[in-house]
């Protein structure tokens, strides 16, 4: 693992998903931010805004993109 430099939280929800995030990572990592840290990302009530109505702990919230999508922003 890098480093810790700076943290950035991100707030997702379906209009602001992990390919949206992945977007904004060279800018972040400009601005020297090495982390970012995030709302929950699992499964939330449909249309939730925040993510903390969690319906289901075991899976990714579909609203704010795949697991394929989630590695991809991780890496």
């Amino acid at each position: 693992m890098a480093p810790l430099r700076a943290t950035y939280r991100l707030q997702f929800h379906r209009d602001f998903t992990f390919r949206d995030a992945l977007a904004l990572v060279p800018y972040l990592a400009e601005l020297g931010v090495s982390h970012i840290y995030a709302s929950p990302i699992t499964e939330a009530r449909p249309g939730s805004t925040h993510g903390y109505d969690i319906v289901d702990h075991t899976r990714l919230n579909p609203e704010i993109g795949s697991e394929d999508e989630f590695r991809a922003l991780s890496a």
